[in-house]
């Protein structure tokens, strides 16, 4: 098997890699590719939005490691990688029944949370237009399948939503929260007092950090409420992580950098 099909050679790290290099490359790389960078060139959108799912794939696997040891086992008695890591559905489509087809999109953490009109999407070869949804994962593009005969209708386009992953930030899917990692110093720890939060959609709010923080403490700032996920269904809240800094002047998580 050659290496470049490896999920290895997605991430551009070795096989021996450490879980600390997995992570650093995998954030690398998702930023690298995001498609903010791409700008309005929809060629090089869809272009990233392709290398992003298979970035992602990839790091599903090699980050967990029960999926990892499994996927090296498999690695090491197949000479298809196909057979080992499947990458799930692309964005060219793939055919679940009938002239129904399904693919995968991927999209930023705050349109998930909070949705954002419509947005035209290159899925199955096509152009088209999904109204994003606050919470909602999954849509269903009617007459946007393949046909099954001729003369009668086309399938069903199914898209799914995959989140981009966003630095800083945890997306808590059962109670629809937004978990922000927020770093303060020792002495902003110790003392606590407002503090000045980037949120998604560069917004400020500024939180008052509870006095004697510790890292993993969280808090849920009555500034934040409301703040997660906009689902009608189940509106979740801002929570906040704390990491208290080892080194003095380490603050730029305060702003996400």
């Amino acid at each position: 098997m050659a290496d470049t099909d490896t999920h290895y050679a997605t991430l551009g790290i070795p096989r021996n890699a450490t879980a600390e290099m997995i992570k650093k490359a995998y954030i690398a790389l998702v930023k690298q590719y995001h498609p903010d960078r791409a700008g309005s060139d929809e060629d090089k959108q869809d272009e990233y939005n392709e290398r992003l799912l298979k970035i992602m794939a990839s790091y599903e696997v090699l980050g967990d490691p029960q999926k990892r040891a499994e996927y090296d086992a498999c690695l090491s008695e197949n000479t298809d990688e196909q057979v080992c890591a499947p990458r799930g559905k692309k964005m060219g489509g793939m055919p679940i029944k009938g002239g129904d087809i399904e693919t995968d999109y991927p999209i930023s953490l705050a349109i998930a949370a909070y949705g954002k009109g419509k947005i035209p999407m290159k899925v199955a070869g096509e152009r088209v237009v999904v109204k994003v949804y606050p919470g909602v994962r999954r849509y269903r593009l009617e007459g946007y399948g393949v046909p099954v005969e001729p003369g009668k209708p086309r399938g069903d386009l199914y898209v799914n939503l995959k989140i981009i992953p966003e630095e800083n930030w945890e997306l808590d899917d059962v109670t629809n929260n937004l978990i922000r990692k927020l770093q303060i110093t020792p002495k902003q720890a110790e003392r606590g007092g407002p503090v000045p939060v980037q949120l998604l959609f560069n917004k400020i709010l500024k939180v008052t950090v509870p006095a004697d923080s510790k890292t993993g403490d969280r808090f849920a700032p009555p500034e934040g409420k409301g703040l997660g996920v906009m689902s009608p269904k189940k509106k979740g809240d801002l929570i906040i992580e704390v990491e208290v800094a080892e080194k003095k002047g380490f603050l730029s998580g305060i702003f996400g950098k």
